[in-house]
């Protein structure tokens, strides 16, 4: 299916006919959103399959006649875009994470993972997705990355430095701040039950809220202990830089496929359950 909608959806072009081109993109995005979300979260959520449908049907109604208003409009009232007003719970930041994940398995030309995404175009989300990678794929967040030469990240040493010194900064802030007991965790998990504005969270409350939402989605236990070691290992290999590095190409691995039913081990899960 998603083979068929890469070929239609491939037929757009600029100025010619967009209407069934982009409906056959959406479509092809959302098939890949779903599979990201069951290979991280065990599951299919409300969200997600809803995930970008108000798209398809305004690219079919003849009363909107700009693409790029359709998804400027998207874009304002989505909670899961950088920008949204209405941006104010966790479920919004997990699927901002795996719309971020899954666009290199429809954008060959984009092959950048989450982490790669956040830290080239969405500096000014660092402090709230940050926590986020780091749950869902710690590896990701490191040193060596894909870097695009035409971006200032990749061809400005300050903004480079910068960036990478906060990056650095929250990591070094979540493991100073880490929980000390399980009345800290269950503390953290009321106050944000009282009043869920995840963006007024610090780094350390989103990562523990992440954790708490892998706990329930995959229905294991989490070892909090091992939480703060992997963390701490993270920030031991970062604190041996001071900047991003590009990584070749041919090592890259970006985003890859996986069969729709496959899904990702959590690093962060009790071995005690085994």
């Amino acid at each position: 299916m998603r083979k068929f909608l890469a070929k239609e959806s491939a037929k757009w072009k600029e100025g010619g006919s967009w209407r069934l081109p982009s409906v056959c993109y959406t479509l092809e995005h959302k098939l890949a959103f779903l599979e990201r979300e069951h290979y991280l979260s065990g599951h299919y959520s409300f969200r997600g399959i809803l995930h970008d449908m108000d798209k398809p049907f305004c690219y079919l109604n003849p009363l909107f006649k700009d693409e790029k208003k359709i998804q400027e409009f998207h874009r304002k009232h989505s909670c899961h875009h950088a920008g949204c007003a209405k941006t104010n719970k966790l479920e919004h930041l997990i699927e901002m994470y795996i719309d971020w994940d899954c666009a290199a398995l429809t954008k060959p030309d984009k092959p950048l993972n989450a982490f790669e995404t956040l830290v080239h175009f969405y500096p000014g989300l660092i402090h709230v997705m940050l926590p986020v990678c780091l749950v869902f794929e710690v590896e990701s967040v490191k040193a060596e990355i894909f870097l695009h030469s035409w971006h200032y990240l990749g061809n400005w040493k300050k903004h480079n430095m910068n960036i990478y010194d906060e990056v650095k900064s929250i990591v070094y802030d979540i493991m100073r701040n880490f929980p000390k007991s399980v009345e800290e965790i269950e503390a953290i998990k009321q106050s944000y039950q009282q009043k869920p504005r995840i963006m007024e969270c610090s780094p350390t409350e989103i990562f523990v809220l992440m954790l708490l939402k892998q706990k329930e989605n995959l229905n294991i236990e989490i070892d909090f202990a091992k939480a703060l070691s992997l963390v701490s290992g993270v920030y031991a290999r970062l604190a041996k830089q001071d900047c991003f590095v590009c990584m070749p190409e041919d090592v890259h691995q970006g985003v890859s496929g996986h069969h729709y039913k496959e899904i990702k081990d959590c690093p962060y899960k009790d071995d005690a359950e085994m």
